[in-house]
């Protein structure tokens, strides 16, 4: 009975540790981290266009080789996303998300913008 009453802290600080590295937020902001890890995972992130407003702002998303990035991209108006790299357009229809899903292959930084207007949503840096 000592042994089991002796593992049982234990146990819940490992499940406390381990619940807690499995967050994708940045700490303390709530909003989606702006990397991904592990090789042959798929990762979502959600961007919104509000005139020439990108949110969350453009920023480097850290994607491994063999990674899947799932872009879901909200555009107020009518408009193309192009992803350079991955050699992607769609079509976005104002008001209605649209998903890219790009996985990594070639090591490189690849801008994915929209065209009208001219518009950088992120850079996917491909390790």
């Amino acid at each position: 009975m000592r042994v089991i009453r002796a593992l049982s802290p234990v146990v819940c600080v490992l499940a406390l540790v381990g619940a807690a590295g499995c967050s994708s937020s940045d700490s303390g902001t709530g909003t989606p981290a702006a990397s991904v890890s592990g090789t042959g995972t798929v990762k979502r992130l959600e961007v919104t266009v509000t005139g020439t407003t990108v949110t969350p702002a453009p920023a480097q998303v850290d994607l491994p080789v063999g990674s899947t990035l799932e872009l879901v991209v909200t555009s107020d108006h009518d408009d193309e996303v192009h992803a350079h790299g991955f050699e992607q357009e769609a079509q976005l229809e104002a008001g209605r998300p649209t998903t890219l899903r790009l996985t990594a292959k070639d090591a490189g930084l690849y801008p994915v913008e929209t065209h009208d207007p001219e518009l950088t949503l992120l850079t996917v840096a491909v390790r």
